[in-house]
C-alpha cells in the first residue's frame, strides 16, 4: 500500500520581510550559534566555462607552484591514460593589478592553480589522448595572497614534502647555512637523517615515523655531517636515501675529513665502479648492486628494509676503509646500522694513532 501526502510550505509574500532563509535548515555550531549560509553563487567569485587547450596551454603557472617537473616524475604512470576527469581544471583570475616577485601583473591575468603536472604530462607527450577542451573552474581574487591561499587548498602535499620544506627553513635559519645541493637544499635527505639518528640516538630518536618537532634536533647532531655531504654531491640523482644515510653514519664514525672515506663517497656521487678485480671493492660491490639489484630486488624506505639496506652499505664502506675485499658475505653485516655508534671510539683510537702515543711515552 502507497500512500500520496502533499505538504503545502508557506510561500514567502512579497514585500512581508519573509525570506527563503527563513525555511533553510538551522545548522549550529559547538557552542551553539547559528552557523549562516552565504550566497556563493551570487557572490560571482566562482565561475566555470569551457576554454581550447589550446588557450588553456598558453597561461602560466600559479607564482607559487611547486616542482611541476618532480612530480611529472611520480605520476607519469597514472597519467599516461587519459580519462575525462582530467579535463576539469582550476584556474584563478586577479581583479585587480598586483605585484609578485617583482613583476607586475595586470588585473584579468590567469594562473593555472591546479593541473599543472597534467598540463606538463600532455605538452611532453606523456598521455595517450589530449582534450580539445577543458572544463575550468574559475576562481576571481583581487591579490596574489589570496590566489596563495586558493593554491594551499589544491595542493594537498604529502607530510613527508611538508618536512622537507621545514628542514631548509631549519638549516638556512637556524644553522645559518645555505647548501649548494638540490639535494639538501630541497630536504630530500629526511628520511635517511631520521634513519641515522635512531642508529646514533637510540635513546632520544625511536620513532620509524618522522615529525616536525624531531628535525632541528636531528639536524643539530648531524650538521657538520650534512654540510660535509652537501659540499661533496655533484650528481644529486645518484644519491638515494640509503647512500645519504650511510654517508652520514660513516663520517659520523671515520670523520668528516677523512680522505679514503671522502674518496669512496666521491665515487659513490659520480657512481664510478672498478669492475677489473675478480672480487669488487665495497664501493665498486655498493654501486653494481644499485645497477644489477641483485640482493635486493627492492630498494624501499620501508623502516625494517631500510635499516637491512643500510647496514649492507656501512659493511662494505667498513671494507672499503680497511681494504678488504669479501668473496662471500654472511649474516653479520644485519647488525651493522645498530653498532655503528659502538665502533665510533675504536675508530677514533685509530684516527689520532692513541696506541703508537701510549707507546712513546
Amino acid at each position: 500500500m502507497s500512500y500520496n501526502i502533499n505538504v503545502n510550505f508557506p510561500q514567502p509574500a512579497f514585500g512581508s520581510g519573509i525570506t527563503i532563509e527563513d525555511f533553510m535548515k538551522i545548522i549550529k555550531n559547538n557552542q551553539g550559534n547559528i552557523v549562516p549560509f552565504i550566497p556563493v553563487k551570487e557572490s560571482e567569485t566562482i565561475n566555470s566555462y569551457w576554454m581550447s587547450y589550446e588557450d588553456y596551454s598558453e597561461l602560466d603557472e600559479v607564482f607559487c607552484q611547486r616542482d611541476t617537473e618532480g612530480r611529472l616524475n611520480k605520476s607519469r604512470k597514472y597519467l599516461s591514460e587519459f580519462i575525462e576527469e582530467h579535463a576539469v581544471v582550476y584556474i584563478c583570475k586577479l581583479t585587480e593589478d598586483d605585484i609578485v616577485k617583482g613583476k607586475k601583473y595586470k588585473k584579468g591575468s590567469k594562473f593555472r592553480v591546479d593541473s599543472n603536472t597534467r598540463a606538463l604530462n600532455w605538452e611532453s607527450g606523456g598521455s595517450d589522448k589530449i582534450p580539445k577542451d577543458v572544463l575550468v573552474i574559475e576562481f576571481s581574487y583581487e591579490s596574489f595572497d589570496r590566489i596563495r591561499k586558493c593554491y594551499n587548498t589544491f595542493d594537498s602535499i604529502s607530510a613527508t614534502e611538508v618536512n622537507q620544506e621545514k628542514f631548509y627553513g631549519i638549516i638556512t635559519g637556524m644553522f645559518n647555512y645555505e647548501p649548494s645541493s638540490k639535494k639538501i637544499k630541497k630536504g630530500q635527505i629526511i628520511t635517511a637523517l631520521n634513519m641515522a639518528s635512531n642508529c646514533f640516538y637510540p635513546e632520544t630518536y625511536t620513532s620509524q615515523v618522522i615529525s616536525a618537532e624531531v628535525i632541528p634536533g636531528q639536524t643539530f647532531n648531524f650538521i657538520e655531517e650534512i654540510k660535509a655531504l652537501d659540499q661533496l654531491i655533484t650528481i644529486d640523482s645518484n644519491w638515494n636515501q640509503c647512500w645519504v644515510c650511510a654517508s652520514f653514519m660513516s663520517f659520523k664514525k671515520y670523520g668528516i675529513n677523512n680522505e679514503k672515506l671522502i674518496e669512496g663517497l666521491q665515487r659513490l656521487d659520480k657512481k664510478k665502479s672498478n669492475t677489473m678485480p675478480d672480487v669488487y671493492d665495497g664501493i665498486t660491490t655498493i654501486i653494481e648492486e644499485w645497477k644489477e639489484n641483485i640482493v635486493f630486488p627492492e630498494k624501499g624506505t620501508r623502516f625494517s628494509q631500510f635499516q637491512d639496506l643500510v647496514s649492507w652499505c656501512l659493511y662494505y664502506i667498513d671494507k672499503w676503509m680497511d681494504d678488504k675485499t669479501v668473496k662471500r658475505i654472511g649474516n653479520e653485516w644485519k647488525k651493522t646500522a645498530k653498532k655503528y655508534k659502538d665502533d665510533k671510539v675504536t675508530n677514533l683510537n685509530k684516527i689520532y694513532n692513541i696506541d703508537t702515543v701510549y707507546s712513546m711515552i
